[in-house]
């Protein structure tokens, strides 16, 4: 017979009551060290084997005595070792919409392995699963112990009378899909299998079960039994008896508090029945009052990313070394705060953050944003419907105390969110009240903002203790403290949507969080993208067969999959430095943004000119919260001021740089120019000039310059002609749209009337597209040197266009033009909304080390605000003077445009040029607001760009 439909229900059987995480030591033991060293731990990881099913229909009673016909880890995915296939969908459920039901054709794994044990006479046995997707079903010794839902909770079964003295055989059966996947429809890439670690706890009978700490500022702890008989609890050298239903209460003078910036624990030892238990305590209090969101009192800032337990290979498998690595990339960013998006990240996962400093907003597994595409994009969609049916109403209660019950004694949580992206309702009311009921931290919940238009009397009136939001426009967020209903403090708990060549409003947002303290501060979407190695490549939805999928918006991370360190993670570590920096007639204010701990290093000022050091000065910094210094520097074309750690603070080494800040004097002076020696003529279509440095040929039919012959030969490989197209970043996926129906991708010159004039020549006309009617009307001068040929340009959009990608010239050169030296912003890539990370100076380097690389090939490598720039094939130098942006590439507009992954690119063929007198900005449009009218190309306007030929 089949096994009972338990996956249908919100029933779980032989699962113990959710409980806080812990890990218990035999006496004499450490109980401070890594869990696998307790003698009551019993790892079950490793080799385990498997049997794939095509669906559970197939799978009855009988199934622990199949044979197996493979071997898998565990934990892992079973994606990753071959079985079922990946897929990413971001909104869109991956099955049909008919809850409670899923698919009759229901993938499912069984797993086995065997365990030798001696229980002892007085013991309890208890087996672990910290993770399995969806839900499982658990034998032991061919005997049904359990069913178990929920995939991001810690579920633990008392098998003691299961087990047997010797060789134990587990049966473990993995759905992927249950019930609770409509509750678990989370924009990530979607696994199956037991994912996270296993183990047996082996534990004496009566021992404790439960406990709650609570430790506030004023330096009180409180230990309260709420599971077992008695236990003797150790702080600082005092020992307390706590019965069951008791509570103890210690008091430490002169409290050391914790916090993200000083992560001060202190041990408490935990003893009862042979057993004793460590917990790390930190004193802290979370406050909202007066619509102000307070650590210790402090008005602090949320300088914060979404993560999600993500590797590039194994998944959603991660281990402790994944964690601290990602810990460690997040300090040496400024990074203090953590949305666990969007469920409880691995329980290992709090404790490090309560030990290295970070703010927690950990979140519940409940996400069911599937609703509202169920019908179609526009069909009639209620985003709050599993949020108001009773279907659901005891799941969602219960996956609150599931996250709120198991990490309620870690520090470094200080909000609980509800879950992401579920619609709101009454299920979620009632949720609210369960958690303020057992405990006392903030709650958040995004969804509420809903009814913001719709019912402002609930919205108010809801009892959530932060408005949240995402990706809001730049207005709502200046706005909201004027609200005289609002009394709650505002979090983007997702905003500067980090996918591709992006975001762009780092500035935006944190000019406006920092002007008020009912601005908590902000987590950006996300920390890594989510791409995974396959076939030794990395692929986004879409690469693994399936029909269904989002493609590359799973690719949205500040760093990359690997973890490798960004251009935009950059510009987000300026944006959340410690220390904010003003230079006003050459004296340089620095200032602590800390909260706690003073800011301990050394300021060093670096002065150059041109791009050259041409001195430098060591200044001991040491700035208590809140507090400026004020230091006078030195005349220079660039002063650089940076601040190094002296010492190594937790994950950070000493000389770590924390803060950087750049002043650059506009020094630049132009190269003269002189027309002694510049002949003209006429040659039917064309018009030649020759100059003592060069022979150019006009095109007048379109205006560009076909031809540019220097002392080494001809230096174009296409034509220098007016073009406004970039392969469309991310971000530009909404206007791209506008961009191809327009075939800015694809346009021509047409001159109506040319002007020959001394030295110069003068182009009219139109910049057309096929089958449409003109994009914009233009006037291309070309003004000749002996050296030099001088490039104006006016134009103006005309109506019913979208603005421009960019207006500028583009030609493609020769490989060999490889050497790059630029005065623009820099090192990093830099747009108009993306350069705060930037100091314009003098940088040289490589075409090739120009741009960033994006998974999904696109626009990359521009600099802003450059007064010139150079190539060179180490003979001709061409050099361009002016006020512009510049790209110099190692592929072309089309070739990006049309290329699916970077791996995919093509053999470079060539140097390809883009100069241009207005570049659109980035910003985060692929999920945020569109970009701002200010960082676009202007509909009309003017510029001028020398380019000069030279010898190296």
């Amino acid at each position: 017979m089949m096994l009972k439909n338990l996956y249908l229900s919100d029933e779980t059987v032989g699962v113990a009551r959710p409980r806080c995480y812990y890990v218990p030591f035999a006496r004499g033991e450490d109980p401070f060290a890594p869990r696998r060293r307790s003698s009551r731990y019993i790892d079950l990881n490793g080799e385990w084997s498997i049997k794939a099913h095509d669906t559970f229909a197939d799978v009855d009673e009988s199934f622990t005595r199949e044979e197996m016909s493979g071997v898998i880890p565990v934990p892992s995915c079973v994606q990753t070792h071959g079985y079922d296939r990946n897929q990413y969908t971001n909104v869109a459920y991956p099955f049909p919409y008919d809850p409670p039901y899923v698919p009759n054709i229901n993938p499912c794994f069984h797993y086995r392995r065997t365990c030798a044990l001696s229980p002892a006479a007085g013991e309890r046995i208890y087996l672990v699963f910290e993770g399995v997707d969806s839900c499982f079903y658990l034998y032991i010794n061919d005997r049904f112990v359990g069913f178990s839902f929920v995939s991001h909770r810690l579920s633990e079964f008392d098998v003691t009378d299961f087990v047997r003295r010797g060789e134990n055989k587990i049966d473990v059966l993995v759905l992927k899909w249950c019930k609770g996947s409509y509750l678990e429809d989370q924009d990530k890439l979607r696994f199956t299998g037991i994912f996270r670690d296993v183990y047996m706890l082996v534990r004496p009978e009566g021992h404790i079960t439960d406990y709650t700490i609570t430790a506030d500022a004023s330096g009180k702890v409180t230990f309260a039994l709420t599971g077992g008989e008695n236990a003797a609890v150790t702080l600082l050298g005092e020992t307390r008896t706590v019965a069951a239903g008791e509570s103890a209460e210690f008091i430490i003078p002169e409290p050391r508090l914790w916090s993200a910036e000083d992560p001060y624990l202190y041990d408490m030892v935990i003893s009862s029945r042979g057993e004793v238990i460590g917990e790390k305590v930190g004193l802290r209090t979370v406050t909202v009052s007066g619509g102000v969101f307070t650590i210790n009192g402090a008005a602090v800032k949320l300088r914060g990313v979404n993560r999600h337990d993500f590797n590039p290979v194994t998944g959603a498998t991660v281990t402790t070394d994944d964690i601290i690595a990602d810990l460690r990339l997040m300090k040496q960013l400024n990074v203090n705060a953590i949305r666990t998006s969007h469920y409880p990240n691995m329980p290992e996962f709090y404790g490090l953050c309560d030990r290295y400093g970070f703010y927690v907003m950990s979140e519940t597994d409940c996400e069911s944003h599937g609703v509202v595409t169920r019908n179609g994009e526009d069909g009639p969609n209620n985003y709050d419907e599993i949020a108001e049916s009773p279907l659901f109403a005891r799941a969602i209660e219960e996956r609150q105390a599931y996250n709120v019950l198991l990490h309620k004694n870690r520090p470094s949580v200080v909000i609980w969110s509800m879950g992401n992206e579920a619609g709101y309702g009454v299920n979620f009311e009632r949720a609210l009240e369960w958690i303020k009921a057992h405990d006392s931290r903030p709650v958040h919940y995004e969804r509420l903002i809903s009814r913001r238009d719709t019912d402002p009397d609930y919205f108010y009136n809801q009892p959530l203790d932060m408005v949240s939001v995402m990706y809001p426009e730049i207005d709502f967020v200046r706005d909201y403290v004027s609200d005289p209903r609002e009394y709650r403090p505002l979090v983007l708990c997702e905003y500067c949507h980090a996918m591709g060549n992006g975001p762009g409003d780092f500035k935006a947002y944190w000019d406006i969080i920092n002007s008020s303290n009912r601005y908590m501060g902000g987590f950006v979407w996300e920390w890594a993208d989510h791409a995974l190695l396959h076939g030794g490549k990395p692929r986004y939805g879409g690469d693994f067969g399936e029909t269904l999928h989002d493609g590359n918006f799973c690719v949205d991370g500040i760093v990359t999959a690997e973890r490798r360190l960004t251009h935009k993670a950059m510009e987000m570590k300026k944006a959340y430095e410690p220390l904010a920096f003003e230079e006003n007639d050459g004296v340089i204010t620095v200032t602590s943004r800390n909260f706690f701990r003073p800011i301990e290093g050394t300021l060093t000022l670096t002065y150059k000119d041109m791009g050259k050091t041409v001195g430098e000065e060591r200044i001991p910094l040491s700035l208590a919260p809140g507090a400026s210094v004020a230091i006078r520097a030195k005349e220079a074309h660039v002063t650089i001021a940076s601040v190094t750690l002296d010492r190594a603070e937790g994950l950070l080494p000493a000389g770590h740089e924390i803060a950087r800040f750049g002043v650059t004097r506009d020094l630049f002076r132009h190269s003269p120019l002189a027309a002694r020696n510049v002949g003209m003529e006429e040659k039917g279509r064309f018009i030649e000039v020759t100059t003592p440095a060069a022979r150019y040929t006009l095109d007048r039919l379109n205006g560009s310059v076909t031809s540019i012959v220097g002392k080494y030969g001809e230096i174009l490989h296409s034509p220098l002609a007016l073009d406004i197209w970039r392969a469309p970043t991310d971000n530009d996926a909404n206007i791209a749209k506008r961009w191809r129906e327009c075939r800015y991708f694809e346009t021509s010159g047409e001159v109506r009337s040319v002007k020959a004039e001394k030295n110069a020549v003068v182009f009219t006309g139109k910049l057309s597209a096929v089958r449409l009617t003109p994009i914009m009307d233009f006037t291309l001068r070309y003004e000749f040197f002996d050296n030099a040929v001088a490039i104006e340009l006016d134009y103006e959009l005309n109506d019913f266009k979208p603005y421009l990608p960019r207006v500028g010239l583009s030609a493609k050169l020769d490989k060999a033009f490889d050497d790059v030296k630029y005065l623009g912003y820099g090192p990093y890539e830099s747009y108009i909304d993306r350069r705060i990370a930037c100091i314009k100076d003098v940088y040289e380097g490589r075409v090739g080390d120009m741009a960033d690389r994006y998974l999904r090939p696109q626009t990359c490598g521009d600099r802003y605000g450059c007064d010139f720039m150079e190539l060179s094939d180490g003979k001709t130098v061409l050099r361009a003077e002016g006020r512009f942006n510049f790209r110099a590439g190692e592929y072309d507009a089309a070739t990006l445009s049309a290329t699916a992954h970077e791996w995919e690119l093509p053999a470079r063929d060539g140097t390809y040029l883009s100069l241009d007198f207005f570049t659109s900005g980035v910003g985060s449009n692929s999920c945020g607001p569109a970009l701002a009218e200010k960082m676009r190309v202007p509909n009309k306007g003017s510029g001028r760009i020398a380019v000069i030929i030279g010898e190296r």
